[in-house]
């Protein structure tokens, strides 16, 4: 990818590279500009480090760790995106966040340790900081020995709780609002009386309050409107403002 972000660049072409998409809001007047999908899978192992490449999905890398007989990644087993979108915005599940694991970040020609990058909260300085635009093309994590086969099952376990409570086989943006320091974005939406509000084609879920379902034919301006009508109401209420975890992309 290299040469072609950079003749993008030299020609002024906004540029926005993404991996599987799994956060992203993309409006329905398109993305001026290029953008670039990251397929880049690689996976290997140096001694009880494990590098993947940034297109390749977290949950994939989770089970690769466990056949490995390493752990510490079993909570990627939540993240549906790629190593590349769980760095950018510091992703994490089950009480773990990717930094806690994470040892280098390489980019296009550079890398970057994790006290470079600026991590919070579902956020990194390569979306909120003075990083924004450069490329991440892979990553280092730091695990530790273990029992592989222990691994699998804490994480089939997981994986049974989030189909329990999410709507993982529907169509969405993943979840839509940072969670308020000690509250659930989910709550809030729910008390405010707004589960299973619908707006067109969208519908703010009625298996978990902190997600938006596409039911057939829903724009971007319909999960917007959801999301709007969620922050005033649960600010009106609460005095709380709800961050979105969701990025919007395009005009």
């Amino acid at each position: 990818m290299g040469p072609v972000l950079r003749e993008a660049r030299r020609r002024e072409v906004p540029v926005r590279v993404i991996g599987a998409g799994t956060n992203l809001l993309v409006s329905d007047a398109g993305v001026e500009g290029l953008v670039v999908r990251d397929v880049d899978r690689r996976f290997r192992r140096d001694g009880e480090r494990l590098f993947a490449g940034a297109g390749l999905k977290m949950m994939r890398l989770a089970r690769l760790a466990a056949d490995q007989d390493l752990v510490g990644l079993e909570f990627a087993i939540g993240i549906p995106g790629t190593v590349g979108g769980a760095v950018y915005q510091d992703a994490g599940c089950w009480g773990t966040e990717v930094r806690q694991v994470l040892v280098e970040v390489e980019g296009d020609g550079r890398r970057w340790r994790p006290e470079e990058l600026g991590f919070g909260y579902r956020t990194s300085a390569f979306r909120d900081g003075g990083m924004d635009g450069e490329l991440i093309t892979g990553a280092w994590f730091q695990l530790r020995p273990g029992d592989g086969a222990a691994a699998k099952r804490q994480m089939a376990d997981w994986t049974a709780e989030r189909r329990r409570t999410q709507p993982i086989e529907t169509k969405n943006c993943g979840s839509v609002f940072k969670n308020p320091a000690g509250d659930s974005a989910g709550r809030l939406v729910e008390a405010v009386g707004l589960k299973g509000a619908r707006q067109g084609g969208a519908v703010i879920s009625p298996k978990h309050s902190n997600f938006i379902e596409n039911l057939g034919g829903a724009t971007a301006a319909d999960v917007r409107a959801l999301i709007e009508r969620a922050q005033g109401a649960v600010a009106e209420r609460f005095r709380i403002t709800l961050e979105t975890e969701v990025e919007f992309l395009g005009r």
